[in-house]
């Protein structure tokens, strides 16, 4: 017990509280003031609460520290007081209680509390508690992060509410209903919770009993498996595509990558922008939800184009990944009604050999896209574009043997026709000169002369076929000379218009610059005949033919044809029509011998594989566009001719001075021989004949100065035709040489005889073209 007055000074005071708690004598007690017993933290406290009793009479209750009589230390107690007046004064009377001990007890309570508090604060792992019922009393801020909820928004509520799971019995619930029925259980499980912004998260939930002073429930635990679920979604997407690799385009295994990128980083749509259209025609690979789903989808089902540069711009300058989360303008001009805002993006950059050549984005993420979410999309981007690399090169190398495959299938059949080339043309030789001559008989029955026609016209046609299958060998003996292209088109612009008909135009376009070659002009006519006719039957003899000269620069490259290029500077003639096109399934054996897409009759299915053949004996390449309904244009690649020199060119004279010529023929095949006596005797020259070189130099030997011509075989027994020529004119000298053959230009090759070099007749020959030719070698300067 203990009396104050109004100024603070002890009036009365217990024994006990004298000597047990502040330990002064009566007269100390009587010259003390009362805060003077007070710790100086609470005085403050102390002077508020006494000046409130003595002025309004209420009564008030404190709790306080006291010095005790030895020192510093002090008790806690419960002061309860009240005011008392006598003769006009106010006093305060008051008790107290020792409460030391309680105060310690709760004090070592609250520190517990605000211990574990601050663990489940500061803990990354975010931790909520609920009472047995369920209702949420506390989360901790990782909670209210990981959610987005805020304490406010969570308190009372139950906790189900925030996961993916709505119905009685699902996980979350009889994990809780296991854990209230059972104070020793711990259960743990994964499962789903949807945040705040409306995106899920997957997460480890662990529920066990919880008790404090206040609160008996149970305590959740959750842990982010956002990572972890990531990974083990990229890891299964990796193996996906390793087993699909082979089967898959890149287009459909960047569809696919898209797709998961979208669900990797919970974005709405997403696509990736080429910087080039090496991969892909468009440019601009979309996701499969903004082709079936978007509302931006047009009737055509392509996506509504808009501007993707703003979006690219960071990423191509920077090569690293760019992130944002608010877009200023979330509209765009030209996006049509109903198209999505763009109100967020990441954008990753594919790179290859150090430079961008694509960027990944996605867009919409419902909450804000983040570090972790360009780790991901930047590693499954490099993942995949590894494999598109390989898949690439995969390609490449099938694109590489399927072209070589179709140069040896050609070799091989180039070797065959190659090879029969000289028997099959020495018959022709024989039939050809045979019929000739008989032709030329002024007695001939009507009947006769008209067998003999078809039998010439026959052999004729046959002629131009091996002559073709030698020109798709690239095995055809050839005589090239330089020619202008421009000149060689049109002279044949006559030919070829009757050949196209009268209800096709022909538009003929030359380069104007001096296109110069080095070709047999038989050979360029043989091209372009062949050109005009496939253009005509594709046109169904109606429509309009262009034909087109330039210069070209060609760069190392492949074309369609499957024919590699050499770089350099080269004559182009093209050869557009307007018909049906060529099919796909066609397209990669058009250059084939015998293909054909004619009906049974009416084509050889030579006429492509010789241009083909002849293209590449004179260092070319020939390549063609075509689309189904909407005509073809074939290219025909020759290489500029690099020296400047006139066109060989040589009028032969008609005057007959064969009565005063010697001819000697060495041919080791026994028709021919006797053939070619009568072709020239008949022509007036001196004929000798010898059928192997030996028998030739016996002859030269006998007639040394007398032969002003050799008309020699050039593969024969014993030696060839040009080796004899030279041992001839040691024997002889003065005669002129004129070599003929029917063997391809790999043969003569293997002889040591140059085709360029030799002023030469093609067998099989007729008459008029072997007196021609014999008559412009004499008369040769």
């Amino acid at each position: 017990m203990y009396i104050v007055d109004d100024s603070g000074r002890m009036i009365r005071w217990s024994p006990w509280f004298r000597d047990r708690i502040v330990g002064f004598s009566d007269a100390e007690m009587a010259s003390i003031d009362f805060l003077e017993l007070i710790h100086p933290e609470d005085r403050e406290l102390v002077t508020h609460r006494m000046r409130k009793i003595l002025d309004q009479g209420v009564q008030d209750t404190l709790e306080v520290r006291i010095f005790l009589k030895s020192g510093p230390e002090f008790r806690w107690f419960l002061l309860m007081a009240n005011r008392y007046e006598h003769d006009g004064r106010r006093f305060i009377t008051g008790t107290g209680m020792d409460i030391t001990r309680l105060k310690k007890a709760g004090m070592a309570m609250m520190q517990g509390e605000q211990r574990y508090r601050s663990m489940f604060e500061q803990a990354d792992a975010p931790v909520f508690i609920t009472d047995t019922d369920g209702s949420i009393v506390y989360v901790s801020p990782a909670f209210e992060k990981i959610t987005g909820y805020t304490f406010c928004e969570c308190e009372d509520r139950p906790f189900n509410r925030f996961c993916d799971e709505i119905e009685p019995g699902d996980t979350a619930l009889s994990m809780f209903s296991e854990v209230i029925a059972n104070a020793s259980t711990i259960r743990t499980s994964e499962i789903t919770i949807r945040k705040k912004d409306g995106s899920s998260c997957y997460v480890e939930l662990k529920f066990q009993r919880y008790y404090d002073n206040r609160t008996e429930g149970v305590i959740g635990v959750l842990y982010d498996l956002t990572q972890r679920k990531r990974l083990e979604s990229l890891t299964e997407f990796r193996l996906g595509l390793l087993q699909e690799v082979e089967t898959a385009s890149i287009e459909e295994i960047l569809q696919k990558t898209l797709d998961e990128a979208e669900m990797l980083t919970d974005s709405q749509f997403g696509f990736i922008s080429f910087l080039s259209d090496s991969v892909s025609g468009s440019g601009c690979l979309w996701s499969s939800r903004v082709r079936d789903r978007m509302h931006a989808m047009s009737r055509h089902a392509v996506h509504h184009p808009f501007d993707v540069k703003p979006f690219l711009k960071e990423t191509i300058e920077t090569g690293r990944a760019a992130i944002v989360n608010k877009y200023p303008d979330t509209g765009h001009p030209d996006f049509p009604a109903g198209h999505p805002a763009i109100s967020s993006s990441l954008s990753v950059p594919i790179i290859e050999r150090g430079k961008v050549v694509a960027v990944l984005l996605v867009f919409n993420k419902r909450s804000p896209y983040d570090n972790y979410d360009a780790q991901w999309v930047g590693t499954l981007a490099d993942l995949v574009w590894d494999l598109v690399v390989r898949k690439r090169a995969a390609e490449a190398e099938m694109r590489n043997q399927s072209i070589l495959l179709q140069i040896q299938k050609l070799e091989l059949i180039g070797q065959l026709a190659g090879g029969i080339a000289h028997d099959f043309n020495n018959m022709l030789g024989v039939i050809l000169g045979n019929t000739e001559l008989a032709l030329s008989s002024d007695d001939l029955d009507p009947s006769v002369e008209e067998n003999l026609q078809e039998i010439y016209r026959a052999a004729e046609r046959s002629a131009e076929m091996t002559s073709q299958l030698l020109a798709f060998a690239r095995k055809q003996t050839a005589v090239p000379i330089v020619v202008d292209i421009d000149d060689i088109i049109g002279a044949s612009l006559p030919i070829l218009q009757r050949v196209a008909g009268e209800k096709i135009a022909i538009d003929w376009q030359p380069s104007e610059a001096g296109c110069q070659v080095r070709i047999d002009p038989s050979q360029l006519d043989q091209i372009l005949m062949n050109l005009c006719l496939n253009a005509r039957d594709a046109m169904s003899g109606e429509g309009t033919i262009v034909i087109k000269v330039r210069r070209v620069k060609a760069e190392q490259d492949a074309q369609h044809s499957g024919s590699a290029r050499l770089p350099g500077d080269y004559a182009l003639i093209s050869v557009t029509d307007s018909g049906q096109g060529i099919s796909e399934e066609h397209k990669l054996h058009i250059f084939e011998p015998f293909f054909t897409t004619k009906v049974l009759g009416k084509g050889t299915g030579l006429g492509l594989s010789s241009i083909y053949g002849i293209v590449k004996q004179n260092r070319g390449f020939v390549d063609f566009d075509s689309r189904e309904g909407e005509g073809s244009t074939f290219h025909v690649y020759l290489p500029l001719y690099r020296k400047k020199s006139d066109l060989l060119a040589g009028n032969l004279d008609s005057a007959d001075s064969a009565n005063q010529m010697t001819i000697l023929v060495v041919e080791d095949e026994p028709e021919i021989l006797t053939l070619c006596k009568m072709m020239l005797e008949k022509s007036g020259f001196t004929v000798l004949t010898a059928a192997c070189p030996s028998e030739a130099i016996m002859i030269a030997e006998e007639c040394s100065g007398k032969i002003d011509l050799l008309l020699t075989d050039i593969v024969m027994p014993e030696m060839n035709g040009s080796l004899l020529a030279s041992k001839l004119a040691t024997i002889s000298p003065g005669f002129r040489v004129l070599f003929m053959s029917g063997y391809s230009a790999d043969v003569l090759d293997k002889q040591g005889v140059s085709n360029e070099s030799l002023n030469l007749i093609r067998k099989p020959f007729t008459f008029r073209s072997l007196t021609e030719k014999v008559r412009q070698t004499l008369e040769a300067e």
